[in-house]
């Protein structure tokens, strides 16, 4: 199911947590080390010799991820250094290469709970990509993923992120936990339902589902859960609300989640099939 992956880089390092991880969560893919030099970067007068150190500096960064993957016994990797905006390179390059995932980094801000950023790359990534992002804020070897944690608001939104989950835990073999945070007290009969149809669309596939409903804050309640699994999975809109309701829990979650989290806003066409045809 996730067979392309690509796994921007910057050569700094900050991303080594992110790709040593995604070799071990998935050994068999395919794997895709890119470096964007940004030539659009606001108040830089793009001179020939800091063209030049852009350019050296995101060969070796590609070069240095290669490594880490070569150093976890990955042999099939590729590397390329692109040239433009970031997100918008990352997002046609995962296209053009038909990837399943782009694995990105995050912010770790445990000491720091009132500033929730992702940073604008990956914000922006997400908005424009189609694909599955998994952001990661740092080292986890929660090896090999047994157990998933979809959380979901019950809307429609949620709706394809349900289907990827339900999809990955078949394809893995892991079991499946599924969160709804009510909001309200009066919320409980939709909470149910929305639960139980999941367990009820998982269950064409032999997955094994958890059913869970809370109430209370939304970040603190998906992060408490979060813990005790290995993988959590969240939807994003077409719109992608990124100031209210779901792109502040969708920040706040990223940035202190102690798992990685996979957002997922489209599905991939063959994946729609294997789902629809249940």
């Amino acid at each position: 199911m996730i067979k392309k992956i690509v796994i921007p880089t910057d050569g700094y390092g900050l991303e080594d947590h992110v790709i040593k991880y995604i070799a071990r969560a998935f050994p068999f893919a395919e794997f895709d080390i890119i470096s964007v030099v940004n030539t659009f970067e606001r108040g830089v007068q793009l001179t020939t010799l800091l063209y030049k150190e852009m350019k050296d500096g995101a060969k070796k960064a590609v070069e240095h991820g290669k490594n880490i993957l070569e150093n976890e016994g990955m042999t099939n990797v590729k590397t390329k250094v692109l040239y433009g905006i970031p997100s918008t390179k990352i997002s046609e390059y995962a296209k053009t290469r038909d990837a399943d995932l782009i694995a990105m980094r995050v912010y770790s801000r445990k000491k720091t709970v009132s500033v929730q950023r992702l940073g604008s790359t990956v914000r922006d990534v997400i908005k424009k990509c189609s694909l599955p992002v998994l952001t990661l804020a740092e080292e986890c070897e929660k090896l090999p993923i047994k157990k998933v944690l979809f959380a979901t608001d019950g809307t429609r939104k949620s709706e394809r992120a349900k289907n990827f989950a339900i999809l990955f835990s078949s394809y893995f073999k892991t079991d499946l936990e599924v969160l709804y945070i009510k909001q309200n007290k009066n919320d409980m009969e939709h909470a149910d339902r929305v639960v139980k149809n999941a367990e009820w669309k998982a269950s064409f596939l032999d997955v094994k589902v958890k059913k869970s409903i809370e109430e209370g804050d939304v970040v603190e309640r998906i992060l408490e859960y979060a813990k005790n699994n290995d993988l959590l999975i969240m939807g994003t809109g077409k719109k992608f609300l990124f100031w209210h309701s779901i792109g502040h829990v969708t920040q706040a979650v990223c940035t202190h989640s102690p798992v990685p989290v996979m957002l997922v806003r489209c599905m991939k066409k063959r994946w729609e099939k294997r789902i629809s045809r249940r």
